[in-house]
């Protein structure tokens, strides 16, 4: 492909900065905003084609990525490194998974001023039972699971038993992929990396560089020398640029552009991006994706689907709107799911139908069950100064009225009701996993009940078929329509690339969950006092008071270290 400034005629002299610094001032230009997940993919393998490039210098100085992405890109990167090339990677200050994807280089860089921080990987969530009670709210988890968590924030002050079960072996899951990878790329024992993590875990770069975490310390200066010994030449070095310009440590502003693929006759690989609740106009909005979907997959030049899933669930109707959409497509072409960060609950149900299922290692997922919660009215109006009276017609009626919440808990015969919906809607469930993972129930319910795993648990349980990445779905989507490996192909993005960027602002601007808004009195929360997850779980449950759902607490994302 043609740059945009003079001509390079270099080979092993010229090496490429990939700079995924995050920018988060929404008046940058265009091509200086942070990059789609598939367009670096797409440069990195190009850059692994190019003749002209003899490396990779990776720029993550400030990066701000999931766990998944950034394994998806050291993965990439191994396959890149395996041509032959070098990489190199320049860190600031950085935390067990950014070092993690560092450690894929042949040399680390790390800035003279940066810290590296390992601790390790802890999870845990808050608890609001004290809080309720002193607001004068009043809950019931409608549980039934052993496993389904998703109401503890509300009803506990400490993990269950069963939290500590399940995310302790996901816990153990993460540890052994990172430990793993670290140690080989760093020829260090098992032993060393307890050591590191459990004694020393915080360094200054040159206590890094003396326990041989990191290759070099300093900035420009040191870059030109380190690349100039990965690519074995006393001669100037040449620097491409791909990712922001401000930011970037070679200072090079021949800007290298993603590949074309393929021409307009090329055969189609269509990325399909679903992000948020499974509901069904809000989050994920279930009516357009399963739009979308269907009128993708009757494209005569689209030979395949890949649909890239981050969802911890929600409402049930639209999860299966989407599954139903994926199993029509499916009869026409392959169709791929690539699970995110989280692919549990509905976010599972939406997903099991596909063709193929990838997950990375951290990826989030399972949790195949139903829950519900039950807010109720226990003081808070009192405090407030707020009275009602209500008349009816009908034994239940009243049960839905109140000022800001309902004004009762639910009585036992109506709690049997919950129960029975709550029941007859996991039975449905489980047996969807049954028929579209080829499995028996029994299978089905032993891995089910609301348990969480991670990538790697759930490809043992067999909920997904491997682990991999975006570009590790594509390839399977390739193989299962039967491309060549020689053959291009173009890629469709959906939403397209204009919107996806300004749903990527839109998400990195409020939460997933913030979409139903509910407006509490200021008198009694704020977010002075309360952190922002426990206010946007707080408000999506209000708003989805007494439904009956298949979802993962929006508090249980990983606080990586």
């Amino acid at each position: 492909m043609a740059m945009p400034e003079m001509p390079v005629v270099f080979s092993q002299n010229t090496f490429l900065e990939i700079n995924l610094n995050s920018q988060n001032n929404r008046n940058l230009p265009l091509s200086n905003r942070p990059k789609s997940l598939l367009e670096t993919i797409s440069v990195i393998e190009k850059a692994a084609n190019d003749k002209r490039i003899g490396g990779i210098v990776l720029n993550i100085s400030s990066c701000r990525a999931g766990q998944d992405t950034l394994w998806e890109i050291r993965s990439v990167l191994e396959k890149f490194k395996s041509t032959g090339k070098k990489l190199c990677v320049f860190i600031g200050s950085a935390n067990m998974d950014l070092y993690c994807l560092a450690t894929i280089a042949d040399k680390i860089i790390m800035d003279e001023q940066g810290s590296l921080m390992l601790l390790g990987y802890a999870w845990g969530r808050p608890f609001m039972q004290h809080s309720m009670e002193k607001l004068g709210i009043g809950v019931r988890e409608l549980r039934y699971l052993e496993y389904k968590s998703a109401g503890e924030t509300f009803t506990r002050d400490s993990l269950s038993d069963a939290d500590r079960r399940q995310y302790g072996e996901v816990l153990d899951d993460i540890i052994e992929v990172t430990a793993d990878a670290i140690t080989k790329a760093r020829s260090f024992t098992r032993d060393e990396f307890n050591d590191i993590i459990n004694n020393e875990f915080l360094f200054s770069a040159k206590s890094a560089l003396e326990r041989k975490l990191v290759d070099y310390t300093g900035r420009k200066e040191i870059l030109a020398q380190a690349v100039k010994e990965l690519s074995g030449t006393k001669k100037e070095v040449n620097f491409l640029l791909y990712g922001d310009l401000a930011s970037s440590l070679s200072g090079s502003k021949k800007l290298y552009k993603p590949p074309k693929t393929g021409s307009h006759k090329s055969p189609v690989i269509a990325v399909i991006y679903a992000n948020g609740t499974t509901d069904m106009e809000r989050g994920i909005a279930a009516w357009n994706l399963a739009h979308t979907i269907n009128t993708v997959s009757k494209k005569k030049s689209v030979k395949a689907l890949v649909i890239r899933i981050n969802s911890p669930g929600g409402s049930a109707e639209a999860a299966d709107c989407i599954a139903e959409a994926i199993r029509n497509a499916k009869k026409k072409i392959p169709v791929v799911v690539s699970m995110g960060s989280v692919a549990a609950s509905g976010g599972y149900w939406a997903s099991m139908d596909a063709s193929h299922i990838t997950a990375s290692p951290f990826t989030l997922t399972g949790s195949i069950g139903v829950i519900g919660t039950w807010f109720y009215e226990a003081g808070l109006n009192e405090k407030l100064g707020l009275t009602s009276d209500i008349i009816q017609r009908g034994t239940h009626a009243d049960l839905m009225t109140g000022i800001i919440l309902p004004r009762r808990d639910l009585n036992s015969g109506e709690e049997a009701r919950f129960k029975d919906l709550i029941l007859d809607l996991y039975g449905d469930f489980t047996a969807r996993v049954a028929k579209s993972r080829n499995m028996d129930i029994e299978q089905v319910e032993s891995v089910a009940q609301g348990r969480v795993f991670s990538g790697t648990g759930a490809l043992k349980a067999g909920l997904i078929d491997s682990i991999g990445g975006l570009a590790d779905a594509i390839t399977v989507a390739r193989s299962l329509a039967k491309i060549p490996e020689n053959k291009k192909v173009s890629f469709d993005e959906y939403p397209k690339p204009k919107f996806i960027e300004k749903l990527i602002a839109r998400i990195m601007r409020s939460n997933i969950f913030m979409e139903n808004k509910i407006t509490l009195p200021d008198i009694f929360i704020t977010d002075m006092f309360f952190p922002m997850l426990m206010l946007e779980e707080l408000r999506y449950r209000i708003a989805n008071n007494g439904q009956v759902m298949p979802i993962l607490s929006i508090d249980s994302g990983w606080q990586p270290q």
